[in-house]
């Protein structure tokens, strides 16, 4: 029988994998922006756990929904071609519905999304930027006193992980990485123990810049953390040229890096290495709460 209408799915077949994936990809050459985020890609993927709600006209997948349920938020893509046609709508109010109190991620903050939003009694509550700029010959300041930065080591796995939870604490998803999810994640073919770097205070752990490679151009401050305790040293800094360092090295010649909107200090530190706002993401939720 062919599909139509919604549906609600938790292990979608491969076949749908595959749709989501090419509508996503298709939503991203119109829209400039990829509707999926690195967890939803992996929800996708089948490697964490999560919530669909899809939408099919005559077989054709034209939509859909990927609920997190550890990062409690939903992200959505209609297909180009079925824009304008209450989909977004009706796949929204059914992931929402099903999921109460989770967020709404629209990526790049387009029009249509914002509007869509402000539909369904939805209010913004938190911006993520993007920033980037061009690399080059990348200078590397002298590393603090009583420091020292080298690779990732097997054996730092647990502390890169603790300082990650303190520095990110007051963050709704990057702090709740656990030891396994870290591990999963130096499992990905981008990753190589080479780009991540780790600042050690005698034998502790003080802080890490873990970087990635997207493509032969582009790299990624994918995480820049310094434990609380270390704050103050100019450890967040030289971490960031060291690791700025080592895209260049690799060929990169552009960097990306997202950032949460209200952190002030750390989006002036960010400015003062040129870089620049690129996009804005914005999480939409419930008025009422």
């Amino acid at each position: 029988m062919t599909r139509t209408g919604l549906s609600r799915v938790q292990q979608p077949e491969a076949a749908d994998r595959e749709a989501i994936l090419a509508l996503a990809d298709e939503a991203a050459a119109v829209d400039g922006t990829s509707p999926l985020n690195e967890s939803a890609a992996l929800i996708v993927a089948g490697e964490r756990p999560g919530d669909f709600h899809l939408s099919h006209e005559d077989g054709l997948l034209t939509g859909f929904t990927v609920a997190d349920p550890r990062e409690r938020t939903v992200v959505a893509a209609v297909r180009p071609s079925h824009r304008r046609r209450g989909i977004g709508s009706r796949l929204l109010a059914a992931a929402l519905e099903a999921h109460p109190g989770h967020s709404v991620w629209a990526f790049g903050t387009l029009p249509a999304a914002a509007a869509l939003a402000e539909h369904l009694g939805l209010a913004p509550v938190r911006g993520l930027l993007k920033l980037g700029r061009r690399l080059g010959d990348e200078a590397v300041g002298p590393v603090p006193e009583g420091y020292t930065i080298r690779p990732f080591a097997g054996e730092d796995a647990a502390a890169v992980v603790a300082v990650n939870a303190a520095a990110f604490a007051h963050h709704p998803e990057q702090g709740k990485l656990t030891l396994d999810e870290f591990r999963a994640l130096t499992l990905q073919d981008w990753f190589s123990a080479d780009g991540l770097f780790v600042a050690h205070h005698g034998p502790e752990v003080a802080g890490f810049h873990w970087t990635k490679r997207h493509d032969a151009e582009t790299g990624e401050v994918y995480v820049l953390a310094v434990h609380p305790e270390h704050d103050g040293q100019g450890l967040g800094r030289v971490l960031l040229e060291t690791g700025l360092a080592h895209l260049a090295e690799i060929g990169c010649t552009q960097v990306v890096l997202y950032v949460e909107e209200d952190q002030e200090r750390v989006v002036r530190l960010y400015n003062s290495a040129n870089f620049n706002q690129v996009n804005l993401d914005t999480s939409y939720a419930r008025k009422d709460g």
